[in-house]
């Protein structure tokens, strides 16, 4: 037995920056929930604490466009955690995923993220993605696609079957950091 990714009942705890970037989002979640303002000012809080004055309006905006976008795009079915939890849903890691991509220019990668939350007329999204994640940038903070959960690419090996009887044997794979 080879084991290539843990199972889907274990969250990875999210690294602080990525929980800064998607709790921001959230609060535009919970804003559409039922439209209370204290939900976005929240938000414009904590931009203004964690990058500065200078970064809340453009953050705020490129935030919503990007959160009317993603609404659009999804049908509405984009599910977000509560605000605060340190771990997120599959959409969120895959949607953190993106904004790092294009951070770092792999706009192959991004686009690969919108097929993975099932987004077929991506373009407006990864552009506003794109806006929303040079302006975190701009402001110091950058996201690491490697720090946002195991590899979700790895694909599982069939099992092996035993040959003539023979019990499978346990292949145990691990790897040392160096």
């Amino acid at each position: 037995m080879t084991i290539h990714a843990l199972p889907s009942s274990v969250r990875i705890l999210l690294p602080a920056d990525a929980l800064f970037v998607i709790d921001v989002l959230r609060r535009f979640e919970r804003f559409r929930n039922g439209y209370d303002q204290r939900h976005l000012d929240a938000a414009a809080a904590s931009i203004r604490d964690r990058l500065g004055d200078g970064a809340v309006d453009g953050l705020m905006s490129d935030a919503l466009l990007l959160d009317n976008e993603l609404r659009l795009r999804t049908s509405g079915d984009f599910e977000f955690m509560a605000e605060g939890v340190p771990t997120a849903t599959d959409g969120e890691i895959t949607l953190l995923r993106m904004i790092a991509a294009l951070q770092d220019g792999s706009f192959k990668l991004a686009g690969q993220d919108a097929a993975d939350l099932e987004i077929v007329q991506s373009r407006a999204l990864l552009m506003l993605a794109n806006k929303f994640a040079s302006r975190l940038a701009s402001h110091g903070l950058r996201l690491s696609r490697n720090m946002l959960g195991p590899n979700w690419s790895a694909r599982p090996i069939a099992p092996q079957r035993p040959a003539g009887g023979k019990a499978p044997e346990l292949r145990v794979v691990a790897t040392m950091a160096g």
